[in-house]
C-alpha cells in the first residue's frame, strides 16, 4: 500500500511539472477509454437539426440529456445542434477534420464536435470507426501525418483541422508526428486552404531549464520537436502571407485523465510562464473552442487546470515554469462562464512578440526536415 501511495504521488508531482503523452506513447485499449462523463451520455444527438433555434420540447429535452450524462457537473459540452449556415463545420461536405482521432484528445474533440451538431471527419491512419455507433455529424477518413500524399487527400474540404496526433510505436516518433507532422500538415492546409488549423502541442516547450521540460524531453526529446513543429508552422503561415488562412496552438499542461471540470476549472495565459495539470477533456473542450473563435487566430496559449486541493488539503493550482520568468498576471485569462470566454484578452503571437516575454527557443540539434523524408 506505501509504494502504490508513493507511486501515485509520483505521478502527481511529474503530472503537475509537465507531464505529456510521452510517458504513455503507445496506450493499451484500457487506458484509451474516455473517462466516465463521457461514456454516460447516451443521447441520440443524430435527431438534432443543425439549428441555433430550438423549441421549448426541444429546450428541455436536451437540458434534462444533459443533466443525466453528467454534462452540467463535468462542465462538458452538452448536445445541441451548434453549426451555423454557411459556417465551420456546418456541412457534411466540409467538415472538421480531427488529425489522430483513435488516440485519447483526438476521441474527445471528435465527440464534442459531434455533440454541438457540427461535421466532423475522424481521421485514423488506418481510416477505421473510433465511435461505437454510428453518429450522422461523424465520418471516417485514412491519413497519416507524415505522408503529404495521403495527409492532402485527408484535409481536403475541410472548414477546419484540428491535430491530434502524438508519437507512438505504430505511428511515429517525435521527430516525425510533433515536427514533420505538424510542418506536413500546416503545408496541407495552406495548400487546400483551410481556414484554420488548431495544433495540441505542449506547455514548457519553450522553457528548456524547466523541470517540466527536462522531464519530458527524456522521452525522445519530444520537447525539442514539439516546438521545432510549431515553428515550422508560424514560418509557412507567414510564407503564405494569406489573412483568410488562420491557426492556432493550444499548449496543455500535465496530461490526467480527470473529469472535465469545466470553464470554472480551466485557466489560460500566454508566454509559457505558468502550468499546471489539466484533464484532456477539458484540454479537447479547449481546442475545439479554440478552432471556433476568431480570438484564438494565429494565436499560441496555454491551458491548465486553475488548482483545487489534494487529498491532503494541500493547495494545487499552475506555478512557473522558472523562478526568473516576469509576472505573468496580465497574460492569465479566468472564467467560469464558457470556454469560449477563456480567450478573452488573447494577444496573436505577433502582438506577444512585442512583450518581450516570449522565448527564441527552437530546440536543439533538431536534424532538416528533408531528412526525415
Amino acid at each position: 500500500a506505501a509504494t502504490n501511495m508513493k507511486i501515485s504521488l509520483i505521478s502527481s508531482l511529474l503530472l503537475s511539472i509537465g507531464y505529456t503523452e510521452a510517458f504513455s506513447l503507445a496506450p493499451s485499449r484500457s487506458q484509451a477509454q474516455p473517462s466516465a462523463s463521457l461514456l454516460s451520455a447516451k443521447a441520440d444527438i443524430s435527431e438534432v437539426a443543425p439549428s441555433n433555434i430550438l423549441s421549448r420540447r426541444d429546450a428541455l429535452r436536451n437540458s434534462v440529456l444533459a443533466l443525466a450524462s453528467g454534462f452540467a457537473v463535468s462542465g462538458m459540452t452538452p448536445p445541441k445542434a451548434f453549426a451555423e449556415e454557411g459556417g465551420m463545420g456546418s456541412s457534411p461536405e466540409h467538415p472538421i477534420v480531427v488529425l489522430g482521432a483513435g488516440g485519447r484528445c483526438g476521441l474527445l474533440c471528435t465527440k464534442i464536435l459531434a455533440k454541438k451538431g457540427l461535421y466532423v471527419k475522424a481521421v485514423t491512419r488506418s481510416g477505421r470507426s473510433v465511435l461505437d455507433e454510428s453518429n450522422k455529424f461523424v465520418s471516417y477518413g485514412a491519413g497519416d501525418v507524415t505522408k503529404p500524399s495521403s495527409l492532402a487527400d485527408a484535409v481536403s474540404c475541410a472548414s477546419g483541422v484540428i491535430f491530434a496526433a502524438s508519437a507512438s510505436k505504430n505511428g511515429g516518433d517525435a521527430a516525425h508526428v510533433d515536427y514533420l507532422g505538424v510542418a506536413n500538415t500546416a503545408d496541407a492546409c495552406i495548400a487546400k486552404k483551410v481556414p484554420k488549423l488548431a495544433v495540441i502541442s505542449s506547455g514548457a516547450v519553450t522553457r528548456p531549464t524547466s523541470i517540466g521540460f527536462k522531464i519530458t524531453n527524456v522521452f525522445g526529446r519530444i520537447m525539442d520537436y514539439k516546438i521545432a513543429g510549431e515553428t515550422e508552422l508560424r514560418n509557412a503561415y507567414a510564407a503564405a502571407n494569406d489573412a483568410s488562412l488562420k491557426y492556432t496552438v493550444i499548449r496543455p499542461g500535465g496530461l490526467s485523465d480527470e473529469a472535465s471540470k469545466g470553464p470554472a476549472g480551466v485557466e489560460v495565459s500566454q508566454g509559457d510562464i505558468l502550468s499546471a495539470e489539466i484533464g484532456r477533456e477539458d484540454v479537447a473542450e479547449v481546442t475545439v473552442a479554440a478552432l471556433l473563435s476568431s480570438a484564438t487566430d494565429n494565436a499560441t496559449l496555454e491551458c491548465y487546470g486553475s488548482g483545487g486541493e489534494t487529498l491532503f488539503g494541500q493547495k494545487t493550482g499552475p506555478s512557473k515554469l522558472a523562478k526568473d520568468l516576469p509576472d505573468p498576471s496580465q497574460y492569465k485569462h479566468l472564467s467560469g462562464e464558457s470556454y469560449e470566454r477563456l480567450f478573452d484578452g488573447v494577444l496573436s503571437d505577433a502582438d506577444m512578440l512585442k512583450t518581450g516575454i516570449v522565448s527564441d527557443y527552437k530546440g536543439v540539434k533538431v536534424e532538416p526536415l528533408a531528412s526525415l523524408m
